[in-house]
């Protein structure tokens, strides 16, 4: 396996900088930087050394070193760290001097993705590494260091355990008639799947209840063609992101962009405006994203054309705040009627001059916070999207093997339900997985993790 090396520290100036090596072979690299050292010092112990580029003998720093074997690593592998001061320039050129000596550059997530491999963190904590790595709220980094805790894989290795031994009695009374002396008591294996379906939606609550904290809060732009939701988006973000245009439908697919506000991460997205004749096909996809997003968003801004020119986009799902655009074309006027649901902010709002713009902003932070705080980092199993599709998927095959099980259906189907289920739980920490998902994981890695 190649020696990787890469710079395991953060961008920019800082007092300390990590180059960390990793392979077999890694030993011998870091050794020949070491102008003062021809035998490693005890592993796993810092020792002081002068770096130097092997074939020149330029000086490079004065760093501290640390030696790990193979199995006492991070990654499980002979492995080095040299800790050198932290300029951008130093690191860079300790790092060359290492992939001059037969080190190769390390690719994002393969520190991680080696430990995976050796068994020293599962799917789970190795996740919860790059969370810690990109948390910007307590409530992540506390879902972060409780997954690398191990308490959540081991709760799901121990529904993935329960679901097997309920498929084991199903497979049982499928293969054994009664006359072979095995009996399975088909009411007691209903109870347990109820037990477990109840188990994995209380995971699936939670998981909702924390996304804001670790994905940041979704808000939905929702309203007609036309009513300003473009606008309103480049007026939040204060720049030019989406296209503006007076033709209505410019907008066709679901727009993004993260905006920081009080300390919450935010997703503002922009959407297709909702009509439902004359769009055509693509635009109907639009708007069937359109009304995705609404329902999926942790706060939903329902955008009403101020000058009463756009029509009415007949939105009636959850709103939680209502956006009057376009209040520079009504200058000593009253602001139209909003037929508002009780209880849900009014905001008068111009792009043009920026009216109402900060009052959005400030209602839009508050609700955003109040997201963020709505994660339960106590219960939370899962974290992050990739993990609560699999767990999504795992109760909708728990739940239709309760429903087959109560409804008469063939065992045959309850079973196949059961080993989708425990296929989807071994999604999440990684047991039952492919390379391809594994490539795709860690390439969001951070270089040197």
């Amino acid at each position: 396996m190649d020696v990787i090396a890469a710079v395991a520290s953060g961008a920019g100036s800082a007092a300390i900088g990590v180059v960390r090596l990793s392979g077999p072979g890694s030993w011998g690299i870091a050794l020949s930087l070491c102008r003062d050292r021809t035998v490693p010092p005890p592993e796993r112990h810092l020792a002081l050394s002068w770096l130097a580029e092997p074939r020149t003998g330029r000086l490079l720093d004065q760093a501290m070193t640390a030696f790990f074997a193979a199995g006492a690593s991070y990654t499980g592998e002979e492995s080095v760290e040299l800790y050198c001061h932290g300029g951008p320039a130093l690191l860079d050129r300790v790092l060359r001097a290492c992939l001059d000596g037969g080190a190769r550059p390390a690719r994002p997530g393969e520190f991680t993705r080696r430990a995976v491999a050796a068994g020293r963190l599962d799917l789970v904590q190795a996740e919860a590494v790059a969370l810690l790595a990109s948390a910007e709220t307590d409530p992540a980094l506390d879902a972060g260091l409780s997954a690398l805790s191990g308490r959540p894989s081991a709760e799901v290795s121990a529904a993935r355990e329960a679901l097997l031994d309920v498929l084991a009695d199903v497979e049982a009374a499928l293969d054994h008639a009664e006359e072979d002396g095995v009996v399975v008591a088909l009411d007691e294996v209903a109870t347990r799947l109820v037990v477990q379906a109840e188990r994995l939606r209380g995971w699936w609550e939670a998981a909702r209840a924390l996304r804001p904290a670790v994905s940041g809060v979704r808000v939905a732009l929702i309203g007609a063609p036309n009513a300003g939701k473009s606008s309103l988006f480049n007026a939040l973000l204060g720049r030019d992101r989406a296209i503006v245009h007076a033709e209505a439908g410019t907008t066709r697919d679901v727009v993004g962009e993260m905006l920081p506000l009080a300390g919450a991460p935010c997703l503002v997205l922009d959407t297709a405006g909702l009509r439902d004749a004359g769009a055509g096909e693509v635009e109907a996809e639009g708007v069937l994203r359109a009304r995705e997003a609404a329902r999926d968003a942790d706060v939903v801004i329902h955008v009403v054309d101020g000058s009463g020119a756009a029509p009415s986009d007949g939105f009636t799902e959850r709103v939680d705040i209502v956006a009057m655009t376009k209040a520079d074309l009504w200058p000593g006027k009253d602001p139209p009627r909003v037929d508002a649901p009780s209880g849900v902010p009014v905001v008068f709002t111009s792009a043009r001059d920026g009216r109402g713009i900060e009052r959005l902003r400030a209602l839009l932070a508050d609700r955003a916070a109040a997201a963020v705080r709505s994660g339960d980092t106590a219960r939370a199993v899962v974290v992050g999207e990739r993990q609560a599709q699999a767990l999504h998927s795992a109760l909708r095959c728990v739940e239709a093997a309760v429903e087959g099980q109560a409804g008469d259906a063939p065992l045959e189907a309850v079973a196949a339900e059961l080993r989708r289920a425990v296929e989807h739980l071994g999604e999440i920490d990684g047991s039952r997985i492919t390379d391809e998902v594994l490539d795709r994981i860690f390439s969001r890695f951070c270089l040197g993790k």
